[in-house]
């Protein structure tokens, strides 16, 4: 049906007619493509691979979770099928294939992003189980989410932070974390570093500078050591060119013994600096999962973090510094967050964070013992197939 469309669409009407239907054109395309993929796509038989659909070469967390998801899978010898979404638009223009073979399917895109997917891959053409991995990081998902829950047969969720936000889905809900690769943290060589105690802190602008919270974190730092120089704190930020003011607001905070570097590195640079610190610091006020903590907790740094949401799945005193928090309303000058409320953490219970791990020179490696025992236990890629629904680990297993 939507070939046809296209067709038509394409070969029937003039550019000029096209612009000017193309707003309500899209809306029919909408509608349309909710209706086929609610339709029965269950099979009897899946003869088709397990399929990974995402941004893949996309450089955001969503990406990030396809290509691990796709890893994992090859890591315990299981064939998977990538399918790079990243040209989909909710559009008439999308491609056309020939009939697949009915198999599993894994989304790794938020709800806004699938139904583009699907008109993109005709949804007529998605048969087999539907899983929708999705990321969200206020306590409750927008109510067009919970509806939209209706075109799989089950949402994802990295946290149970975040599985709880999906309460009220039109479909089920699963917490699976995100597979991680000691093999890639445990050889990481340290960036050069001047001596004294080193902390770091990473976010990207395009996640929210509000949400990341960084501020609290130079706010925690200065109340640790003040101006003391043997005490560093560096902020590693990137696309900060998509929010300029942000940016201006961050940089006019450092000074002294702290310094913003605002650029795109390669992954084994940011690897590098993580490991290099004597801890990582990360006072956000919401995380659906916390990928760069998971991370700092591999490569065998101290962390010191907001207490709750998603990083709370794998993190706990014994291993890390949890910071309490209360709840405020969400403000975030960059739009991107609304309503509902996140974390406030507790300033000085980081601040004294900071200086028990600087004063105690053995506590940040005895919690990395326990850090990474737990990443590796919890966040293995074995571990992650075991949170799969038990139908899709025997079509996996068939396909190994």
């Amino acid at each position: 049906m939507i070939g046809l469309a296209r067709q038509i669409w394409r070969g029937l009407l003039p550019e000029r007619l096209r612009t000017i239907a193309q707003p309500l054109a899209n809306r029919v395309l909408e509608a349309h493509v909710r209706r086929q993929a609610g339709l029965p796509h269950q099979a009897d038989h899946l003869d088709g691979p397990i399929r990974v659909v995402g941004y893949l070469s996309g450089s955001h967390g969503i990406a990030a979770s396809a290509r691990l998801a796709i890893r994992a899978f090859q890591s315990l010898g299981i064939e998977v099928e990538a399918i790079d979404v990243a040209e989909a638009r909710l559009a008439w223009n999308g491609r056309d294939k020939a009939t697949l073979k009915p198999g599993p399917w894994i989304f790794h895109l938020n709800a806004p992003e699938l139904l583009a997917a699907m008109a993109y891959l005709g949804p007529e053409r998605v048969q087999g189980p539907r899983y929708g991995y999705w990321a969200w990081e206020l306590p409750r998902a927008p109510a067009a989410w919970l509806k939209d829950a209706a075109l799989i047969d089950e949402v994802w969720a990295p946290s149970t932070y975040t599985a709880q936000a999906f309460e009220g889905a039109r479909a089920g809900v699963r917490v699976v974390p995100h597979p991680l690769f000691m093999e890639d943290y445990l050889g990481t060589v340290p960036a050069p570093r001047e001596p004294g105690f080193l902390a770091v802190s990473l976010f990207d602008f395009r996640s929210s500078m509000a949400r990341k919270n960084p501020e609290g974190s130079i706010a925690a730092f200065r109340l640790a050591f003040g101006s003391d120089p043997s005490a560093r704190l560096i902020i590693k930020t990137q696309n900060g060119t998509h929010a300029p003011e942000a940016l201006a607001k961050l940089r006019a905070l450092a000074g002294d013994n702290i310094e913003i570097i605002d650029a795109v590195w390669p992954y084994e640079r940011i690897k590098a600096l993580i490991a290099s610190a004597d801890v990582l610091v990360s006072l956000h006020r919401a995380e659906g999962f916390g990928l760069t903590l998971a991370e700092a907790m591999a490569l065998g740094t101290a962390v010191v973090a907001t207490e709750g949401s998603g990083n709370q799945d794998f993190m706990d005193q014994t291993c890390a510094r949890l910071v309490s928090a209360g709840q405020v309303p969400v403000e975030d000058p960059q739009g991107i967050y609304q309503g509902q409320t996140w974390a406030d953490p507790d300033v000085t219970a980081a601040a004294a964070a900071l200086r028990s791990l600087r004063d105690d020179p053995d506590l940040g490696p005895r919690l990395a013992i326990e850090a990474r025992r737990r990443v590796a236990s919890q966040l293995s890629p074995e571990a992650w197939f075991r949170t799969l629904p038990e139908a899709l680990q025997q079509a996996a297993r068939h396909r190994a």
